[in-house]
């Protein structure tokens, strides 16, 4: 019963706090809006709340007499309450970020779950310590109580949570989850008052090893130093492989809603494997399926293999789940005795920030690829050092060294020098190296170092090429301009978000979801390239969210005045760089284009500015939910002519989003028509691709005009049980295809 319901205490407030973050997501990016900073910053608070909880359980538990630990944490707890339910003052919050971007963010984030996040931040080591004080010599094992309450979170807030509560009744349902955990976390308290042991902690013995590698609670500074470093970087390498996998995986294999759970899923559930009571894996065979699977991971990434969708995904998340099975399980076989309990989950929150800081700010900075990746693919390799007997420790011998020499040095002679532009060969070689490396696999330090410097003879060669026309990486990824024979593209990941001609005869013409047949033909044309008369009709003002290759600006009349939103800066430059279409239409119409959230740029402009507002703003292959909520639309309105136009892209592979703006139409009182164009498919056009576009409007005779076009404008109704999306609600669960 003592395990029971000390267990219970970690598993609620994981639990809690897992459910904390993504409430606050919703809550702050309608107000902020979905810049990078924006995220940066939230992700950074939130690292540093989680670090600052640690430090607190360190040194409240290894300082301080369980007694008054008790009373400390007690009152702290209480005091939280004051803070729920969590709520953000809109005036005052946009007032901050106006006025100091990044400290806004800051003081934003934690004004509204600072507090709350940061109590539940110290329960797991500090309960874990107490439930020590009944003589338990390994608590650690109450570690899977926290990562199965964090696992139930992350699979219940968009399955459960959010498609039931909006996000006021989140705050309240949050309110009486955190009374549940107080109220526990009081009986623990006393028992491990009342059970306090009468012999010091500091003598207790380290728990059983889960290998051979040895350790001791009484090391030198240098030697306990040394395991710290251990500590850190096995902490640091899962947690860089989640983040990189997951942004590889949904951005250039499969961009699916809600498909980065997974990998987190994952990441959590190697925490319970490693630290369960029981080993029911060996380290040992979890560490051969790395070594087997690093080298074909590596081989799918330079190879650009994104296909079959579901075998390459497959691949990387079983890789993900066996590497972070194989350090948290060296970490495991290297916790030390209760005495430096918290210690030990300090320095792996340390480790593991670490990991989002160099995914999320350092990375980006440095690389113009995800390069990040295969490099986290390969020191996950030196794990399985850790979780080696000591006596079967093979250290890196001179025959080694002299095969990774001449392995390193007949890749690169191939790849620069005798067959440079043959790729096939140039693969072959890449994958008959890999495999003689493997020889070695039983040598756990030389075949992770033969693996890295065969990543550094050949591997960077064999991304470069596949090398873009031009590449970027931001914040929001890595943008690539692609060119063949015919056309040039601008794609994130597997999804296009704008094309051109090559051909200088038809660079005015957009092609792909613009195409002049299309639904923005009718409702944005006649197209000025091919009908001349379009320059005579009158002039209107269009605001675009979303500037892609700028290809809707083609659309653009004499006089025209065309305003392009557009998040990402690398965007802008590219349309105006590698595209025409911006150039073309300046000489006959004013284009601007306002870098910024669209929502927010808008809302702070004046009422009644355009004529036309088109919504065609994706990440990947989403729309932004806070670009779609009865609060943004208000916005859209405000900021449109009487009888305005609002035309919507909502062309998704696994979205329905018709629904979703039918419960807005009918909200707000607009009239709505919708057009699946699937012409490309049925006359094989291979400029026109298949799309879904809404008009919204107050102006029955625009929808009158388009329905009568026969192109296949249709009424969509409202479908029963649709729920209005606000600010407070949205439900992407419902709206996917299964």
């Amino acid at each position: 019963m003592t395990r029971l319901r000390f267990a219970a205490g970690i598993f609620v407030s994981a639990m809690l706090l897992f459910t904390v973050q993504p409430m606050a997501a919703r809550l702050i990016v309608p107000l902020l809006g979905g810049a990078p900073a924006v995220w940066i910053v939230c992700s950074l608070c939130f690292q540093a709340l989680l670090l600052a909880g640690y430090a607190y359980a360190h040194v409240l538990g290894s300082r301080v007499r369980v007694r008054t630990q008790v009373v400390v944490h007690l009152v702290l707890v209480a005091l939280a309450l004051l803070a729920l339910p969590i709520t953000v003052d809109e005036h005052t919050s946009r007032h901050l970020v106006e006025t100091h971007p990044t400290l806004g963010v800051i003081v934003v984030v934690l004004r509204t779950v600072g507090v709350p996040f940061f109590v539940l931040s110290t329960t797991s080591p500090l309960l874990q310590r107490w439930f020590a004080e009944h003589g338990e010599r390994d608590p650690y094992h109450l570690y899977v109580a926290s990562n199965a309450g964090s696992i139930l979170a992350l699979l219940g807030y968009p399955f459960v949570v959010e498609p039931l509560l909006g996000t006021s009744a989140q705050a309240r349902a949050f309110q009486v989850g955190y009374l549940v955990f107080a109220a526990i976390l009081v009986v623990c308290a006393a028992a491990a008052v009342k059970h306090r042991k009468a012999t010091p902690i500091e003598e207790t013995p380290p728990p059983p090893p889960v290998s051979e590698a040895p350790k001791s609670s009484l090391l030198l500074p240098s030697a306990r130093w040394q395991q710290r470093i251990v500590w850190i970087a096995l902490a640091f390498v899962p947690s860089s492989l989640l983040l990189g996998a997951t942004e590889y995986v949904t951005t250039d294999v499969a961009s699916i809603p809600l498909l980065w759970l997974l990998p987190l899923a994952l990441y959590l559930v190697s925490f319970i494997v490693a630290f369960a009571e029981k080993q029911r894996v060996k380290p040992e065979i979890v560490g051969r399926a790395v070594a087997l699977l690093a080298p074909i991971v590596l081989f799918a990434i330079f190879g650009n293999i994104d296909t079959p969708v579901g075998a390459v995904t497959a691949l990387h998340l079983v890789y993900l789940f066996a590497a972070a099975v194989l350090c948290h399980q060296a970490l495991a076989s290297l916790r030390p005795s209760v005495a430096r309990l918290t210690e030990f989950y300090l320095l792996l929150s340390v480790g593991g920030a670490l990991g989002g800081l160099w995914n999320g700010i350092v990375a980006p900075a440095l690389f113009d690829e995800t390069r990040e990746y295969p490099l986290a693919v390969l020191l996950a390799l030196f794990a399985r050092y850790w979780v080696t007997p000591a006596e079967e420790r093979k250290q890196v011998t001179k025959v080694d060294v002299a095969l990774i020499v001449v392995a390193a040095l007949v890749g690169a002679v191939v790849f620069r020098v005798v067959v440079p532009e043959s790729s096939g060969l140039c693969f072959a070689v890449a994958g008959a190296l890999f495999f003689v490396m493997f020889t070695r696999s039983q040598r756990p330090l030389a075949y992770a170092l033969a693996l890295v410097v065969l990543h550094l003879a050949i591997g960077v060669r064999v991304r470069e090429r596949t090398a873009s026309l031009w590449a970027q990486r931001s914040f929001f990824g890595v943008l690539r301009v692609n060119e063949s024979a015919t056309l040039r593209t601008l794609a994130h990941g597997r999804t296009v978000h704008g094309v051109q001609a090559t051909d200088p005869a038809k660079r005015a013409i957009p092609y792909a979801y613009y195409h002049p047949a299309g639904p923005c033909g009718d409702v944005l044309g006649p197209l000025p390239a091919l009908d001349p008369a379009a320059l005579t009709m009158p002039p209107r003002r269009v605001a675009v969210i979303g500037l892609g290759v700028g290809a809707l600006s083609a659309y653009a009349r004499k006089g025209d005045t065309w305003t392009f939103f557009d998040i990402n800066p690398d965007v802008v430059e590219v349309a105006r760089k590698y595209f025409t279409f911006l150039s073309q239409a300046e000489e006959r119409a004013r284009v601007e284009v306002e870098v910024g959230d669209a929502r927010l740029r808008i809302a702070d402009g004046p009422a009644d500015r355009f004529d036309v507002v088109v919504l065609d703003a994706f990440t990947s292959d989403a729309i932004p939910v806070h670009l779609l909520t009865r609060e943004a639309f208000a916005v859209y309105r405000r900021a449109l002519a009487k009888d305005g136009v609002l035309l919507v892209h909502v062309s998704n592979r696994h979205l329905e989003l018709a629904p979703v703006l039918a419960a807005i139409a009918e909200d707000a009182g607009l009239l709505l028509a919708y057009r699946a164009d699937l012409a490309a498919e049925r006359r094989g056009e291979l400029e026109r691709s298949e799309s879904q576009w809404a008009v919204l409007t107050s102006n029955a005779a625009e929808k009158a005009r388009l329905v009568g076009l026969k192109t296949g404008w249709k009424d969509v109704a409202r479908p029963p049980g649709q729920k209005l999306w606000t600010d407070d609600y949205a439900n992407l669960l419902a709206a996917m295809h299964f």
